[in-house]
């Protein structure tokens, strides 16, 4: 069995390094004299001193005997001594480039205090002028301080070495897995810590040979310096130079496009089309990728079936007669053309509808039953339907439908859901709202005001005239009205309530009263809540500042409960049970009873079942925060 004894100079240690594993009485040996196993080295390590080295080169057969005359009994170790190296100068500048470490690549799977222990010996063999602290005050955390040196606080010299300490540590820092950007999830890394001056740093003395040093790092400093301002010019140099070729290809460019967009126009014949000229492409196939430049791009999209159905209302026709033109505008599709502008858009013929207002006014079901047409440009050559162009009021051919298997209609029957005897009705209730709307304002002289200022007062006055003429407002009335100002409000006044602090104020509860409430749980579903009220108190809650803090006796109770109101809420004066078909539908299925909601989770529309069925009865509700009942 043989050995290799190392003297470790940077660590001043002695390292025995065996090919097999050592005998029991080697072991035996190493363990007496304070040598101890490195898993990571794979040696037998202790420090330096003459009796170890004694020992290690007993083990490795170096040992040799030299007796004295004085003592001839006496024997002496010998060990070759390194010859003394030239010491020297330390150069700061040389010192603070790097150039990249070469660590080990085991590094992510050392624990930290062995990585600080490496850093600590690299750092300060490589900086002896300074006062370096490297620990690691917990699990996961390195804590890299520059103690002091001789360079001056904020000085480009500490900064240099800070920045040296910045780069060890990233060299030793590893992620195991990034942060998520759809997440609140950090990175992971073995540890994390940076480098920093400590606060109690102090300045040694500046040595002669330090500010000849610093001398040298100022003229390097200012080399590096002229260098990068050489080399920045040089790029700037070269990025003007390409920036005014690609002025020059560019131009070169714009003037052959101005040449075809010249011919594009000299080939076409606009038309506008006039309302009984005006005609429909049934079936045009739009692509679900819109906004292409050419015309090609939109027939791989509709090959592969990802498009949609439209009619189009045809208000343009453009002619071309020559196919080369043509074929350059399908090329071309995202430039500017006189021909397409203020051209396109969706409409409705249906006849609920007399504004967007109207629209934006109807919950989804009813949305869903809005049929849609898009209004655009055809463009044919020799006389042969291309391609439509919905430009949506751009002046470029924003969305593009092909034709090949539409068809063309002169007229179009879009299916209403009213019918004429019932919009001449709504049409006619419509007039009488706005007649009553005039009277309030006029009653109240509140002409420029009754929109804003004076609006609560306009709408409560405006809701006694509704009940006096026995006049209820819905949502197809306001539909037909034309004054859109009007409209707008009359939507307001159909779905807006007063808060629900004010309601609690306004309504004529007394302490020991029973009241029953209905409200959404936080599950979606309704809560009906028999209780016996004691007091409704104004109240902030969470991030709400209109909120009421009820105490009441639940039913069957005895103790005092509180709850926060702050959203929708219906109180009746009384203690009232909801039958189970308000809500449900119950089915009966040999022999069993089945109960199915009517209603998904937190729909609003269960609001409107409660309230219809006690107003069939005559019972209206004292607080009403989803809408008024008019």
């Amino acid at each position: 069995m043989t050995a290799v004894l190392k003297l470790n100079e940077e660590l001043n240690g002695i390292e025995l390094y065996f090919e097999s594993k050592p005998q029991q009485e080697v072991l035996q040996t190493l363990k007496a004299n304070k040598f101890r196993w490195s898993g990571f080295k794979k040696c037998w390590y202790t420090k330096q001193s003459e009796k170890a080295l004694q020992v290690a080169n007993s083990l490795t057969g170096n040992i040799e005997e030299v007796k004295t005359e004085t003592t001839p009994k006496e024997i002496k170790l010998h060990t070759k001594k390194a010859q003394p190296k030239k010491k020297e100068s330390f150069n700061l500048w040389n010192a603070v480039q790097w150039e990249g470490l070469e660590i080990n690549q085991n590094t992510k799977d050392q624990d930290c205090k062995e990585i600080a222990k490496e850093i600590r010996t690299h750092i300060r063999k490589r900086f002896p002028q300074c006062k370096f602290s490297v620990t690691v005050p917990y699990y996961g955390r390195i804590n890299f301080e520059i103690k002091s040196s001789p360079y001056e606080k904020g000085s480009v010299y500490l900064n240099a070495i800070k920045e040296y300490g910045s780069s060890l540590l990233n060299a030793y820092n590893h992620c195991y897995s990034a942060a998520d950007p759809y997440t609140d999830y950090a990175g992971s890394y073995n540890f994390r810590g940076w480098a920093e001056i400590s606060w109690e740093y102090t300045q040694t003395e500046v040595t002669e040979e330090t500010k000849k040093d610093m001398s040298a790092f100022d003229s390097k400093l200012e080399e590096k310096e002229n260098a990068d301002y050489e080399k920045r010019q040089q790029e700037i140099k070269e990025w003007e130079k390409q920036r005014e070729l690609e002025a020059i290809e560019f131009k070169k460019q714009q003037e052959e496009e101005n040449k075809i967009i010249e011919n594009i126009y000299n080939s076409i014949d606009v038309k506008s089309l006039e309302e009984n000229e005006q005609y429909f492409v049934m079936g045009s196939e739009f692509a679900d990728l819109n906004k292409n430049n050419t015309i090609e791009q939109y027939f791989e999209e509709v090959e592969k079936g990802r498009h949609s159905l439209d009619n189009v209302k045809i208000t343009k026709e453009v002619h071309f007669n020559n196919f080369e033109s043509l074929e350059s505008f399908s090329n071309m599709l995202l430039n500017d053309f006189d021909f397409l502008a203020e051209t396109g858009g969706s409409y409705t013929d249906d006849n609920r509808l007399n504004s967007m207002t109207d629209f934006y006014n109807m919950d989804d079901e009813e949305k869903s039953t809005v049929k849609w047409n898009r209004k655009g440009v055809a463009i044919y050559f020799n006389n042969e339907l291309q391609f439509v162009v919905d430009a949506q009021g751009y002046s470029y051919a924003r969305y593009v439908g092909l034709t090949d298997n539409a068809t063309i209609e002169k007229t179009f029957e879009y299916e209403q859901l009213l019918s004429d005897e019932e919009v001449a009705e709504l049409k006619h209730q419509a007039d009488e709202i706005e007649d009553i709307s005039t009277s309030v304002i006029s009653e109240l002289n509140i002409f420029d005001t009754w929109k804003d200022e004076n609006w609560k007062e306009y709408r409560e006055t405006f809701k006694e005239k509704l009940i006096k003429y026995g006049i209820k407002l819905t949502k197809k009335i306001i539909q037909q009205v034309e004054i859109e100002d009007l409209k707008v409000c009359m939507y307001k006044v159909l779905t807006e309530v007063d808060g629900i602090q004010e309601q609690f104020k306004n309504a004529d509860i007394q302490q020991g009263e029973k009241v029953t409430l209905f409200y959404i749980s936080d599950w979606g579903s309704i809560i009906t809540s028999r209780v016996t009220f004691d007091e409704a108190i104004p109240s902030k809650y969470a991030q709400y500042d209109n909120a009421v803090k009820l105490t009441f006796t639940p039913e069957k109770k005895r103790k005092l409960h509180y709850k926060y109101f702050y959203s929708t809420l219906l109180v009746y004066k009384g203690s009232h049970s909801l039958p189970e078909t308000v809500l449900n539908h119950i089915e009966e299925n040999n022999g069993m009873r089945i109960t199915r909601s009517k209603y998904g989770s937190c729909d609003n529309k269960q609001y409107d079942e409660i309230m219809n069925y006690f107003e069939q009865q005559g019972i209206k509700p004292i607080v009403n925060t989803y809408k008024p009942q008019l």
